[in-house]
């Protein structure tokens, strides 16, 4: 009977360690953005990056905050920014500056040329 008490102790504190490590994930991403790059940065995983060169759109969802990010229009993002961080507007503003001008910018009801 202690056996089982203690498996369930350490699979709901595996549980809890787990949730924890998302959360602090959560909150300690970020994304800097640079002259030549775009690199989102998460503590637990691998930094995402992308040339600013290479983007070719620039897709704001309607439906969730953040930015997706294609080398291909028509192909699937190279990079997404999920939502969640620091000054949204902002970080759209600078990513949009920051893009080569013939990239196209969507969503929200829009379509346009940088």
């Amino acid at each position: 009977m202690a056996a089982r008490e203690w498996s369930e102790l350490a699979l709901d504190a595996g549980i809890v360690g787990g949730l924890v490590l998302v959360v602090f994930n959560a909150f300690r991403k970020s994304v800097l953005v640079g002259e030549n790059e775009i690199r989102k940065v998460q503590p637990l995983w691998n930094d995402q990056s992308l040339q600013t060169s290479e983007i070719r759109r620039v897709h704001v969802p309607t439906i969730e905050s953040g930015l997706w990010l294609y080398t291909d229009p028509d192909g699937n993002p190279a990079l997404t920014i999920g939502g969640g961080l620091e000054a949204p507007d902002e970080l759209e503003e600078r990513v949009t500056k920051s893009v080569p001008p013939a990239a196209k910018i969507t969503g929200l009801g829009q379509e346009e040329e940088n």
